[in-house]
């Protein structure tokens, strides 16, 4: 367990390392970012259509501040009706942290969004994009405590694919309606991530222990 959870906290030292660095190119070298960033939006954006559009326009609400606090709250409800706390209590804090530290990120590289025309409302800043980090949080914790309850091995690996896949759309959806840079996706994506890889590992060894005592199912 003790090594398992070095490695994870390897694997998120190396995440927030990159982002710190994509971070540093955001606020100092903007114009070094420009090359990538428009390369993706164009190849994103390069068919674009109604029914692209409204589809986009209805994906993107699944990582706003609308949805997930509904989805968190009835997956919360659930756990707590199936006496499973340390996974109420793991997707909480966990998908909680989010906003708090994209508003604090965002104000301290001050990204202002992209010039391109927005095909919905947004204001504020860029970087990193909450919409990212959120979903890759809150989408990845539930893979997780599915994936844990599943003793089929193509069932899991069924679940990791979709969930990875949703996560991506989303990402992707913010780059098409022209509210986020590309490399706002990847920073949302690097500080969730990184901040999953410290977290899962706690959370795995206090429900190890609440199983083992009967404080919970």
């Amino acid at each position: 367990m003790m090594k398992l959870k070095k490695t994870y906290q390897l694997y998120a030292s190396f995440g927030l390392v990159l982002f710190v660095m994509l971070g540093y190119l955001v606020k100092f070298f903007p114009a070094s970012l420009k090359g990538v960033d428009r390369q993706v939006q164009l190849i994103v954006r390069h068919h674009m259509s109604d029914a692209l559009t409204s589809f986009y326009k209805v994906v993107t609400n699944f990582g706003g501040t609308v949805y997930i606090p509904i989805l968190v709250i009835a997956v919360l409800v659930f756990l707590l009706l199936k006496k499973w706390y340390a996974e109420a209590i793991f997707i909480t804090i966990d998908v909680a942290l989010m906003p708090i530290l994209v508003f604090i990120f965002k104000h301290v590289y001050g990204r202002t969004r992209p010039t391109l025309p927005h095909l919905v409302v947004e204001n504020g800043l860029s970087f990193p994009s909450g919409h990212a980090s959120a979903s890759l949080m809150f989408y990845t914790c539930l893979m997780v405590l599915i994936c844990q309850r599943l003793n089929n091995q193509q069932m899991k690996w069924l679940v990791r694919v979709l969930f990875s896949i949703f996560i991506v759309v989303i990402g992707i959806s913010r780059i098409y309606l022209g509210v986020h840079y590309p490399t706002d996706i990847l920073g949302g994506w690097l500080m969730s991530g990184s901040i999953l890889l410290i977290t899962y590992p706690i959370y795995d060894e206090v429900r190890f222990k609440w199983r083992f005592k009967g404080v919970q199912k």
